[in-house]
């Protein structure tokens, strides 16, 4: 089995939204815990702030195989492909890490581009992963996140 992280987000009835899609990550992994929510700004446009959150499973899928199961929840729950980069999202699941493994491929990546740039991925990675290390920068998500001025830019929320 491995352990994967994946960071949930929403900003389009944020709360249904994240407890929907935990809902549907329990049904195709084996949940292990997820961080609090969090409340962010949208970045990158103008729109309602997001809720946010980092769940852990185990899987004995492969790497491609996790990534197709997210799209699918994504597409079950309603989410269209977005034209903008950086837009309103019904939901948005990501793979953070899928075990220690470092993969790049021009569709998707682990661990993913993100953990260290935002603040509504990095602070609920390292409350549920703290001592995990982040296989690229040989760094504790904890003390990553120490090197970061991020707290302040995210809510704990529940």
């Amino acid at each position: 089995m491995i352990e994967i992280s994946i960071s949930l987000g929403s900003n389009i009835d944020p709360k249904t939204n994240l407890i929907k899609a935990n809902e549907l990550i329990k049904e195709k992994f084996n949940f292990l815990n997820s961080s609090h929510v969090y409340s962010s700004k949208s970045a990158g446009f103008v729109g309602d702030d997001f809720l946010n959150q980092v769940t852990v499973c185990l899987t004995d899928l492969k790497f491609d195989k996790v990534i197709s199961t997210l799209k699918a929840i994504e597409s079950t729950m309603g989410r269209k492909k977005e034209k903008e980069k950086f837009s309103d999202r019904l939901i948005d699941l990501d793979l953070l890490t899928y075990g220690n493994e470092i993969i790049e491929n021009p569709d998707k990546e682990v661990p993913h581009k993100d953990i260290e740039k935002y603040s509504f991925v990095l602070v609920p990675l390292a409350e549920v992963m703290p001592n995990n290390i982040h296989p690229k920068l040989g760094i504790a998500f904890i003390d990553l996140l120490e090197t970061k001025n991020f707290k302040s830019e995210v809510t704990k929320v529940y």
